[in-house]
């Protein structure tokens, strides 16, 4: 870059990009742009320059401009891309304005829907042509929902749709897309949710398979409310990912949306297939939505079963996904789903750095929040602040039953408010609550599920009754591969047993608890089950030992590859191992280490060494 040529600096929503303010005149730099355009140099040196200076109204200048933000968007320099255009756009108005006005908001959206929305308004309303029209109308909706305005990017997806079937023209596909993406838009508003019963108003398949399995996709997440069954879910799930999937954004999104409700009912290992597929479908396009749902899938699916290491890496990539949209009402929630493993692995000061990102006048109002006051009110029951804990957990429970999601399968609040209750003395209220859960994790017909509701009946009632419920639900949690529930479960059962006079067999299942937990990398779960075995005389045992020296072979090797970028199938094609191989040695690995994820892998190993 030459010597002259200024680095813009980071725009905020609305704002032009300038450089700092140069000893030279607008004019000079003018000139050296240019003589630089003239020269043939990098379009970079042009606009750093034209960046500085004030427009000139010829032709040249909007064109080169325009050249360098198509460069700067094919690196990846979101915020170059905007500046460039936004100077581009100072110019005195030529023809083509429309494509620069498109063009601009386009690159906005992510960052700055709410400018992208006024850009991609203006443009939409000089084009005339259905094709031009349906290249702009999906993102001008998407950046109304996320500038909370879901109602007029409802409004205007049905307005296009109702014009491409004016006349005796039928519904085609992109039509379906409009009236898909609505339903999608009107999932996140209360007033507009759709019901459960029969398929959403005006989302119409006509016969055709793809169709039918994006409907049955909505179906699934609308079927999860209570009253529901597992078998009722899962049925539309398998629906909407039985066949080759689309080449379609929105239709892409409606299927993770329907892999993500395999979830909760309870099945990883097929959950965790139909997210590999998803993943590979949605890197060929720019289907930024469901890339996300496939990364809260997977982080989901490892901290239902006990990895929580995997849990916390994916986590992480799900946060940053939803955070690089701005408004993106999934934030709250991927902060929920990392808070809840950082509390778990014992990194609490990370939780509360983390918890003091969220921002409730942007989000307290949308479905998503109520994860997060879950998330906390798991926070303050670990500090004892059972009160506060309480509170949260009952505006969370008044949220799921507004928004018909009142499924322990998706967050278990009666139970979390049963133990708040237990803790104030209040055996009453514990009990009812426990049972009430039980009842609906009965309906609903899972094992995790059922697992976890059992525990926290036993909990309340203790004696004879609450072993035999215990004995249950460690069976069940077995059963759904839910390792770190099953350790809760485990040390709770030895905890009675003692309490029963069976010394030594609680002993013995308290550190089966243990060690599961430590398997889990679970630190507050560990600190508790040797806490309970010290109160009834027993010595926990030393954990397993740490440090990279503590790696068998071939947990170095896949280590050291995931240390160099590696995904866990390259990892898995290049030693010719199953995908969950790789996954467990990277469970074992991680907690050898003393760490949670992939990203604290380099600074402990070589990654340079080859592996053997």
């Amino acid at each position: 870059m030459s010597p002259d040529a200024e680095t813009p600096a980071r725009p905020t929503e609305g704002e032009v990009i300038n450089p700092p303010s140069p000893r030279e005149g607008s004019g000079s730099h003018y000139r050296t742009a240019r003589l630089l355009h003239d020269q043939d140099r990098p379009l970079e040196e042009v606009a750093g320059h034209l960046l500085a200076a004030e427009p000139d109204g010829r032709d040249w200048v909007a064109g080169a401009l325009r050249a360098a933000a198509r460069l700067a968007a094919a690196r990846g320099d979101a915020e170059r891309t905007v500046a460039y255009l936004r100077r581009a756009l100072r110019e005195p108005p030529a023809s083509g304005q429309e494509g620069l006005l498109a063009e601009l908001g386009r690159a906005e959206a992510p960052a700055h829907p709410a400018a992208a929305v006024r850009h991609l308004s203006a443009a939409l309303d000089t084009l005339s042509t259905a094709p031009a029209r349906l290249e702009l109308v999906p993102v001008l909706a998407d950046a109304l929902e996320r500038s909370q305005r879901g109602c007029q990017a409802a409004e205007l997806l049905d307005r296009e749709a109702r014009s491409l079937t004016a006349g005796d023209r039928p519904p085609g596909e992109a039509v379906f897309g409009l009236r898909l993406q609505r339903v999608l838009i009107e999932l996140e508003d209360l007033n507009r949710r759709p019901r459960m019963g029969g398929r959403p108003a005006g989302l119409s398949a006509d016969g055709d398979r793809t169709r039918e399995r994006a409907v049955a996709a909505v179906q699934s997440v609308l079927a999860v409310g209570r009253p529901a069954e597992a078998a009722t879910v899962a049925a539309y799930a398998r629906d909407a990912l039985d066949g080759p999937l689309p080449q379609d954004d929105v239709i892409t999104r409606a299927m993770a949306l329907g892999a993500l409700a395999l979830v909760w009912c309870d099945e990883p290992a097929e959950t965790a297939q139909a997210l590999d597929r998803l993943s590979e479908q949605a890197q060929w396009c720019d289907a930024a939505a469901a890339q996300t749902l496939i990364a809260m899938g997977r982080c989901e699916v490892a901290y239902r079963t006990g990895r929580l290491p995997a849990a916390l890496d994916a986590g992480r990539r799900w946060l940053d996904l939803a955070s690089a949209s701005r408004g993106n009402p999934m934030i709250p929630l991927a902060l929920a789903g990392v808070l809840r493993v950082l509390l778990e692995t014992g990194r609490r000061a990370e939780a509360e750095s983390l918890l003091s990102l969220a921002e409730p006048e942007r989000y307290g109002d949308v479905w998503q929040w109520t994860h997060l006051l879950e998330a906390r009110a798991r926070m303050r029951l670990a500090d004892g602040d059972f009160a506060n804990a309480l509170e949260d957990l009952q505006e969370c429970g008044r949220r799921q039953v507004a928004w018909h999601q009142d499924n322990p399968a998706i967050l278990p609040w009666r139970s979390l408010a049963a133990l708040a209750h237990l803790a104030l003395g209040r055996s009453g209220q514990a009990t009812r609550l426990a049972h009430q859960e039980l009842e609906q994790a009965q309906a609903w017909g899972t094992p995790r599920t059922l697992g976890i509701s059992l525990r926290t009946v036993a909990v309340t009632v203790r004696g004879r009754q609450g072993l035999t419920q215990l004995e249950d639900s460690v069976g069940l949690l077995e059963e759904a591969g839910a390792t770190l529930e099953q350790a809760r479960s485990l040390v709770e059962y030895g905890t009675l047993r003692c309490e029963a006079g069976h010394v030594r067999l609680g002993r013995e299942t308290v550190r089966r608890g243990l060690e599961l937990a430590r398997q889990c990398g679970a630190v507050g779960l560990a600190d508790l089950a040797g806490e309970r075995l010290r109160a009834f005389g027993a010595r926990p045992r030393r954990a397993h030992p740490v440090g990279a020296s503590a790696l068998t072979d071939r947990e170095c090797r896949v280590a050291v590859l995931a240390a160099r970028g590696l995904t866990n199938r390259e990892i898995a094609d290049t030693l010719f191992i199953t995908q969950r191989t790789v996954e467990n040695h990277l469970t074992s690995g991680f907690r050898k280490l003393g760490i949670t994820g992939r990203r604290e892998l380099a600074p402990l190993l070589d990654a340079d060494d080859e592996p053997t």
